[in-house]
């Protein structure tokens, strides 16, 4: 499954968990991180958390709100 937003593709896969990879559409390149959910949680989680880090690399996520793992 492939979503898209502001430029970037989401591919979609569920295995063990929700899983995400954001892809550059102009110029292919794959984002450093991607973005996960727990089966429980379902793909809308999902692609919120995808759309969340798009905005963070686009520079347009407030900072305060992330924290690394």
């Amino acid at each position: 499954m492939t979503d898209k937003y502001r430029g970037h593709s989401i591919r979609i896969t569920r295995a063990r968990f929700w899983d995400a990879i954001i892809i550059e559409d102009e110029t292919g390149i794959v984002l450093p991180t991607k973005a996960t959910a727990q089966l429980n949680e379902g793909r809308a989680v999902l692609v919120v958390r995808a759309r969340e880090l798009i905005d963070l690399y686009m520079g347009e996520a407030p900072l305060e709100n992330w924290q690394a793992a």
